[in-house]
């Protein structure tokens, strides 16, 4: 008799007492925004899939210029994970438990992931070695300077970027649709801007960083202040938000995100700059991203820090 009752409390567990993550639940909408985890910046073009528990992809996309993904009526999943991966990070992928859900059976998830250490990373086999190795220092939304002479360098803000080789060894660079010549670019490199040509001398058929007569690094006299600029996002929805009010401490700044969500600071001292907001009427402000800015040089940064709310 105590051993027909042991199986009938066993079955009893094994029925009714599994953990909640291992059941089949509905999924309306899964939202949210993915950051690097070195500086809190936003991973473009990073794949986020939905999965249920034998790995067949439910649901997926890529996130966008914030780092920010949405898929609507992902419907009934079992044992649902969800796995965000992108070539030269490191893939990682959480559980989703039932108890994450709103009432609506929403979810939203922030999430950081970690790039592979540069060695490790995966080099573009479709293209050549110099034009590869000169794009990568052109990152969307970042800045290089062009050098116009001695006593003037134009800070320019990366649209879009593509390194033209007319033939092996001899490139130009293409930055927003205008031509740069390699030997008056100046990208950042460890807090310094260093000259393109210098870096890519190895892979030049001609000499000519040392043909130019330009320093190799520019100096910080023609450099700009330093910037701190972002965007405010609605972190469920994704869309940005107009008239929340930011404010640097020291020194104090204040700025309204204006109707594009977005906001700018400019500073030239070195130092750990943190933003406080206040969000508009109907939101409040997220726990996700990182609200402090550590800025080594005065001059010439330019960092990114978005910010985001919930309704």
């Amino acid at each position: 008799m105590k051993r027909i009752l042991f199986f009938i409390s066993l079955f009893i567990v094994s029925a009714f007492g599994q953990p909640k993550e291992q059941i089949e639940f509905q999924l309306n909408t899964i939202s949210g925004v993915v950051l690097n985890s070195l500086d809190a910046t936003p991973v473009i073009q990073l794949k986020v899939e939905v999965l249920s528990g034998n790995n067949l992809t439910k649901d997926s996309t890529l996130t966008d210029d914030n780092g920010y993904f949405i898929m609507e009526q992902v419907g009934y999943v079992w044992k649902p994970k969800i796995r965000f991966s992108i070539k030269n990070y490191q893939t990682k992928t959480l559980n989703l438990k039932p108890d994450d859900l709103d009432t609506l059976n929403n979810m939203v998830i922030g999430q950081i992931v970690t790039p592979v250490p540069d060695e490790q990373m995966i080099p573009d086999l479709t293209q050549s070695t110099l034009k590869t190795r000169a794009e990568i220092f052109f990152i969307k939304g970042n800045v290089f300077y062009n050098l116009k002479n001695s006593s003037h360098a134009e800070r320019v803000i990366i649209k879009s970027a593509n390194a033209i080789e007319s033939k092996p060894g001899y490139i130009i660079m293409n930055i927003n649709d205008k031509m740069f010549d390699p030997a008056s670019c100046y990208v950042p490199q460890e807090g310094r801007y260093e000259n393109l040509s210098y870096i890519l001398r190895s892979l030049l058929r001609e000499r000519i960083f040392e043909h130019s007569g330009h320093p190799r690094y520019l100096p910080e006299k023609l450099l700009e202040p330093s910037v701190i600029y972002g965007t405010v996002m609605n972190i469920i929805t994704g869309e940005t938000v107009m008239g929340a009010e930011l404010m640097l401490s020291k020194p104090f700044k204040r700025r309204i995100s204006d109707e594009h969500g977005k906001f700018a600071f400019q500073v030239d001292q070195p130092g750990t700059y943190r933003i406080l907001m206040h969000p508009p009427l109907g939101y409040k402000a997220s726990n996700f991203g990182d609200a402090q800015i550590l800025i080594k040089y005065g001059r010439g940064g330019w960092y990114r820090s978005n910010q985001y709310v919930e309704p």
